[in-house]
């Protein structure tokens, strides 16, 4: 069982940047181990396991540099580029407060830039976040109150 958090950017983002600092907030090195999945249109950057790494890291991007789709029948909406963190084990308190920290950092990454997003955590609903709004505070409210390391 794996538990995925995804973030999907609303505004346009340099996808390769996104995945750098993904990797950044992962503590992998940039030059480390992480491949391209062509699916026709659409892209995938991903770093590979067995790096140490608390969660796997991938960017969705389509290639032409318009809005990505999303997965319509999944419940994810489309954007310019969609971020996952994901890691094998469940969903156990730890792996929430770890994909916490993790949508924290990306999302301050977001603020910092003053784009758009929606994201969710293991298949829950999406919630908008804005760039002039958003709040490390929201980001725990969508885990259920979970606080501390």
């Amino acid at each position: 069982m794996t538990a995925t958090t995804t973030l999907v950017v609303q505004d346009p983002v340099d996808a390769y940047e996104l995945f750098a600092h993904a990797r950044t907030v992962l503590r992998l090195p940039l030059d480390g181990r992480w491949h391209l999945v062509d699916h026709g249109r659409v892209h995938m950057l991903q770093t590979l396991p067995g790096q140490g790494a608390p969660a796997l890291a991938s960017v969705h991007l389509p290639v032409d540099g318009s809005r990505h789709p999303g997965e319509p029948h999944a419940g994810i909406p489309g954007g310019y580029a969609l971020l996952a963190f994901t890691t094998d084990g469940g969903d156990t308190n730890r792996t929430q407060r770890r994909h916490r920290d993790l949508a924290g950092q990306a999302s301050a990454w977001l603020i910092h830039r003053r784009l758009r997003w929606t994201w969710s955590h293991a298949d829950g609903p999406f919630t908008t976040n804005h760039a002039d709004l958003a709040t490390r505070g929201q980001i725990v409210d969508l885990f259920g109150g979970l606080r501390g390391p």
